[in-house]
Order: structure tokens, then sequence, then C-alpha cells
């Protein structure tokens, strides 16, 4: 038999013992017990060892990154940069969460001292410090402008042009465009990242079968990504998904 062949079958006989010995076992086994702990809970073994293989691979990533640096801020920022950044988001979004609302306390908050205290008053109550430093500088910035602009009050953030939804995907009790409260898929990525609403959600585990164009509702959430988490409901395939809010 030419070498060649020999070569080929050799390739086809062990496929599945080198896929499996690529599994990130051994990777996971070399981490403090800690965070071991820590990617075992973000990904369970009940997800399938593909599912698991890759959501191991990418918590390990995050690790590998490191922790951002805390330490040089007050006490006050500090704690509210952990209460917005739970470690039950697991690794990868914890360590993404933190660097952003690190991010964010660095360059400062806004400040409202050009502002009367009433008008104080309404634009922090419209946006509490339970947004988290990022998402709380943003909406300070929006209502605050709104307000010196002479607006009759502060504003919902502005929601883009509604889209047609393409032919394939129109349901016979929607006439044209879409349904009040609906929002589209724009971009869908490996089943795990979303764009709706311009604001980027991250599943829990995996979101299958959510393609871009498919109209969603707002469970639990919100769609201008004011929230933790939010459950989508997908309009074509009536299955829900489980999203981190970004």
């Amino acid at each position: 038999m030419p070498l060649k062949r020999l070569v080929l079958l050799a390739s086809l006989v062990f496929a599945p013992y080198v896929t499996y010995g690529q599994m990130p076992d051994g990777a996971l086994a070399a981490l403090p017990q800690e965070q071991q702990a820590w990617v075992n809970r973000s990904c369970p073994r009940s997800l399938g060892p593909a599912l698991w293989s890759s959501c191991v691979q990418r918590e390990i990533r995050a690790l590998k990154r490191g922790l951002p640096d805390l330490s040089g801020l007050k006490e006050s920022d500090r704690a509210w940069i952990l209460r917005s950044c739970p470690s039950s988001l697991g690794p990868n979004l914890t360590l993404s969460c933190l660097t952003r609302e690190l991010a964010a306390v660095r360059a400062g908050m806004p400040t409202l001292d050009s502002l009367s205290q009433d008008k104080r008053s309404w634009v922090l109550r419209s946006c509490p410090q339970s947004l988290g430093p990022n998402l709380f500088r943003a909406c300070v910035e929006r209502e605050s402008r709104a307000v010196a602009a002479g607006s009759a009050g502060p504003t919902a953030p502005a929601r883009p042009a509604p889209r047609v939804l393409p032919a394939q995907r129109a349901t016979p009790s929607l006439s044209s465009g879409r349904r009040s409260g609906t929002y589209l898929i724009e971009t869908s990525h490996n089943d795990e990242l979303f764009i709706i609403n311009g604001e980027k959600f991250e599943a829990k585990t995996y979101c299958f079968n959510m393609e871009e164009d498919d109209e969603v509702i707002f469970l639990d959430g919100s769609p201008y990504g004011a929230c933790a988490s939010a459950t989508l409901l997908n309009l074509r395939t009536r299955e829900k998904c489980e999203v981190w809010c970004e």
C-alpha cells in the first residue's frame, strides 16, 4: 500500500483520539483550585463535550489575562464596580465587566453642578447607580444634555429606525414591518453574541438558531442594555434565550 494512503488511513482512524486529547482537562487541572471551581460553575459538563470544551477554553483564556487592578480606587468606587460585576457571570464576562467598569470610573463621572437642584435630582432618579459605573455615566451624560437643552424631561435612548424583515422571515399575521415591542437580531455570532437594538448581549451558555433578522421580544431585562441579564423570546422559533447584558 502506498505511503500516502497509509498516512491518510492512520489519520482517519486516530482522529477521534486526537480530538479527545485536545480536550482542556489538563489546562483546567493546572489552575488553582479556586479558579477550577469558578470555571466548573460556569461550564457545566451537561453542555456536552464540544460546548463544554469551548466554554472551558474561553474561561481559561480570560483567567490568563488576569484581573484588572482595583487597588488604587476609593473604597466606594471599588465596591461599586464589584457589585456591578458579580462572579456569577463567570470568568470571561466578569473580567470583561470589571475592565469596562474600571475604565468608566477612571474617566470620571459627569458633573451636574450647572443644573438646578430639582433638575439634578430628576436626572439622578432616572439614572440609578445600580446601573453600574459605565451605564450610569452614559445615562447621566444623556439626561443632563436633555435637561440643559430645555427638554421637558429626561429622554429614553433613541430607537433605531424600523427595518423591514426579508420576505422569507415574514409571518402570515404580519403585513409589513415589525410588530410593536419587538426587536431585530442585527448580528448573531457563534450562538453566543448578539447585537439587538444596537446593544450587545452574550448568551449565558449558548442560544442556538438565533439568526440575523429574527424578531425577538424581551420577557425580562432591557433592550437598551440597562440590565444585568435578560430573557429573549425568538418569535420565529418560539424558543427562549438567557443572555447577559453587556
